[in-house]
């Protein structure tokens, strides 16, 4: 009487012991990503451009285009001026396509019947940042596959939020995500999401893959200069080796560039790659006179990384 009472008992405590084992062991679930659906859902709105690159210039710095800001739906881009006016505007037609996550076609607003539609692409890189690029001359060879600001090309880096006004009170000492690296006007980073960082310390400087990654792309020295409008940035490039790469910096590994704060959180910083004869002294060697990307200059935008 006593052995059979007892059997059922164990049996009931094995059997739910067993039951809530896989629960246990059971790692918790990413969520999942958003559906294309829900992905247009936060694309479609007001933005603000942080950057507009077109024919290896910043039009951003015209009057025009200060304080402007961007609205999209699934059927219209409308580029508004900061006093109302119209400074592009185009019906388009988005299609998720994954790499990069967004194939979108425009087609500018024309009296006439032959309209031309300009092929593009999009990626919404961050929850409030969107990167878009359309082709804009030589339509024969077309979408492209990367970001361009090129001469065939427009390329446009839009935030959510509208860049406060910058306190004088802003450090350079931290981490900065990486929101695009102009070089030659086309943006390294890529087509996708990508974890680039610079990291900035009191008077050294690292570019990594991610946060965690164990060796740096570029490191060294910096002093800065503020006693010019925009703050100028001296690097001291100590790795790759001065004077070794496909563009190679001077022997001394000294390369000048400048900096301006968009707002206390976020950074533009542009320096001078190449252009200058190997015998030049490093007074010699031109400041970049504006924040632009060409042939011998590249551009960076950043964001104070979030804790």
């Amino acid at each position: 009487m006593i052995r059979n009472t007892k059997l059922p008992f164990v049996c009931a405590l094995l059997l739910a012991y067993s039951s809530a084992l896989p629960v246990m062991a059971q790692k918790p679930s990413k969520p999942a990503p958003p559906t294309p659906e829900e992905e247009f859902r936060a694309i479609e709105g007001k933005w603000h451009p942080l950057l507009a690159h077109e024919a290896d210039a910043n039009m951003t710095d015209r009057a025009e285009y200060q304080n402007s800001s961007v609205t999209i739906s699934n059927k219209q881009f409308q580029w508004i001026s900061a006093d109302g006016k119209t400074l592009f505007s185009a019906a388009c037609n988005w299609k998720h396509v994954g790499k990069p996550a967004w194939e979108v076609d425009l087609t500018p607003a024309s009296d006439t019947k032959d309209q031309t539609t300009l092929p593009g692409i999009a990626v919404l890189y961050d929850k409030d940042i969107l990167k878009i690029s359309w082709r804009r001359t030589n339509l024969d060879k077309g979408r492209a596959t990367n970001f361009n600001g090129n001469k065939e090309h427009t390329f446009l880096l839009l935030s959510r939020n509208p860049s406060a006004k910058p306190s004088g009170k802003a450090n350079l000492v931290g981490q900065w995500q990486m929101l695009a690296a102009l070089d030659d006007s086309f943006d390294k980073l890529g087509s996708g999401r990508t974890s680039a960082v610079a990291i900035f310390e009191t008077d050294s400087f690292a570019w990594k893959s991610s946060p965690s990654a164990k060796g740096s792309g570029y490191a060294g020295g910096y002093v800065l200069d503020n006693s010019h409008q925009p703050t100028r940035i001296k690097f001291n490039v100590t790795f790759p080796p001065p004077g070794s790469g496909a563009t190679p910096t001077p022997k001394d590994g000294l390369v000048p560039g400048i900096l301006e704060f968009l707002d206390d959180d976020t950074l533009r910083l542009c320096y001078r790659e190449s252009g200058w004869k190997s015998t030049d002294p490093p007074e010699a060697r031109q400041y970049p006179e504006g924040f632009y990307s060409d042939g011998n200059i590249n551009l960076w935008i950043l964001r104070r990384a979030k804790p």
